[in-house]
């Protein structure tokens, strides 16, 4: 082989580890924000007032934090192997693409954002059929 075929599989070599990392990053940073979003969404609780009522059902929205913080670090320890994998298969030249860690996250991501829905579209408490309360706002004088 010719010195410059030499330095262009080294060139091409690099750009895939290089994109390799790039990919890998992007991962973690959407690991990181669905951890942070489950923890934000599990505190929200705190940030209502005492009088706030309370859902009703199974699902709270602590389970739902706890669940997206849990897809998150799956996230982080799948990014990990793929990013190894992919290391591994750049240095031998048979790389091969893979579909199911995709196909992981966005299924969970997917099924968290409709129980998220849910969550919201549902009534805090039971519907009463007595008029809600008027409340008298104090006069300036």
């Amino acid at each position: 082989m010719s010195e410059k075929t030499t330095e262009q599989t080294d060139d091409a070599r690099i750009r895939d580890h290089l994109a390799n990392e790039r990919t890998y990053l992007a991962w973690i940073r959407t690991a990181v924000a669905m951890i942070g979003l489950g923890v934000v969404i599990s505190k929200l609780k705190y940030l209502m007032p005492h009088d706030y009522p309370e859902s009703v059902g199974i699902v709270q929205a602590g389970h739902i934090g706890w669940l997206f913080a849990a897809v998150g670090v799956v996230a982080v320890f799948l990014s990990v192997i793929y990013f190894l994998q992919t290391q591994r298969e750049i240095r031998q030249a048979k790389f091969v693409a893979r579909k199911l860690l995709v196909l992981i996250i966005a299924g969970l991501t997917g099924t968290l954002g409709l129980t998220v829905l849910w969550y919201l579209a549902k009534p805090t408490h039971p519907v009463s059929s007595q008029p809600a309360p008027v409340i008298e706002w104090p006069r300036i004088k």
